[in-house]
This record gives C-alpha cells, structure tokens and sequence, in this order.
C-alpha cells in the first residue's frame, strides 16, 4: 500500500480491515479545498465499505440508506461557486456502525453544518 500514491479504496479497505481483522474502532477523515472532491471521496469510501461488507437483506436495506444520505445532504446543502458549479457547502460527520463480522447495523450523521452565507430566501 505505501509503494503507490494513495489511492481511496486503499485508504478504505485498510481502514476496513483494521476494524475487521484487530477490533479496533476506525475514522476515516476527508479533507481538501474547495472543488477537491471531498464528496466524492466519501461517496466513493461508503460505496466500497458497502460493497466489501456482509449481505443479507436486512443489511441491503441499511447499506442503501447509508447511500443514499449523500443526496439528501447535497439537495439543501450545495452552491455554484467559482471553482465548482456544485460545491458543498456543508460539513457532516457520519458514523457507520458495524457488528463483530464486519457487516453495517446502523448509522447516524452526528453533526451537520450549513454554510449560512450560501442560503438565498426569496420570497
């Protein structure tokens, strides 16, 4: 792994792992500037966590709730700036809760800012 540039599936799988193979709590932490592709390294981190992880349908479910809370957020939270037409403007913290083997229960986002300068009410 460190012989190669990072890489984001590396960073997720190792964290994967770790919380897998040692039973040790993990975080993945995704920064950068502005047009970066902050959202869509974390999209990309929970689509590969969804795809390495158990399956029964029960979990199906909540994989795909997990999933699809991206696009809620992005729906209120998003703004054409002069670097990126569809930018964040918000910052989440998101916790995925995972059973002994390694399969997701549940999630939660814990945190939620909203860049106030970004909302226009027009009315």
């Amino acid at each position: 792994m460190f012989e190669l540039p990072p890489h984001i599936y590396a960073a997720a799988d190792a964290s994967f792992r770790s919380m897998k193979d040692r039973n040790i709590d993990q975080s993945v932490i995704i920064t950068g500037e502005s047009g970066a592709g902050k959202t869509e390294a974390c999209k990309c981190v929970m689509q590969y966590l969804a795809m390495v992880s158990g399956y029964t349908s029960d979990m199906d479910c909540i994989k795909e709730q997990l999933l699809q809370s991206n696009f809620v957020l992005e729906a209120f939270g998003n703004a054409k700036t002069h670097r990126n037409d569809n930018s964040s403007r918000f910052g989440k913290y998101m916790e995925i809760e995972f059973d002994f083997k390694g399969c997701p229960v549940g999630g939660s986002i814990t945190n939620y800012l909203l860049e106030k300068a970004s909302i226009n009410f027009n009315i």
